[in-house]
């Protein structure tokens, strides 16, 4: 049993003074793989990553008029995913998104859903995007998500 520790233990001795020979430090990679190396100089620090920051829209509901009726309903439940310190400028304009929103759905769904077609959530989100940009200006939000939709 003691033969075989010395053994072991001249193996890895011979292991690691082969690899300091050939110039590779295996305490350096050890350090590297399990991560408390220091930082290599020569490399450029990551920039910190920012978790996702939202302004909850809530509930918008489209009526949805066909030959002069309300027809059905459409209820959409968003969220807008904006830089974290534009957060409150996004929470303050709501009122004017809603406004621009509505009008713009008023308009869209009718013709979208004729003929029995069902809602697209990616291009409803695409389109949501442009028309925010176009009320707040560009950078303000980043996507518009869309929780749940449903057509009474």
């Amino acid at each position: 049993m003691i033969f075989i520790i010395v053994a072991f233990l001249l193996m890895m001795g011979g292991l690691v003074g082969g690899l300091y020979f050939w110039g590779i430090d295996p305490i350096a990679k050890f350090n590297q793989l399990i991560g408390t190396a220091p930082a290599d100089p020569m490399e450029p620090a990551a920039p910190p990553k920012t978790p996702p920051s939202f302004v909850e829209y809530g509930l918008l509901a489209v009526p949805v008029v066909e030959d002069h009726e309300v027809r059905r309903q459409v209820e959409m439940i968003l969220r807008l995913e904006v830089p974290f310190e534009k957060r409150e400028i996004v929470a303050q304009n709501i009122p004017r998104l809603q406004n621009a929103y509505l009008q713009d759905m008023m308009e869209y769904l009718p013709i979208h859903l004729r003929n029995g077609r069902r809602l697209d959530p990616p291009t409803l989100s695409a389109r949501l995007l442009k028309l925010t940009e176009k009320t707040l200006g560009p950078g303000y939000v980043k996507s518009v998500m869309i929780d749940q939709t449903s057509v009474k």
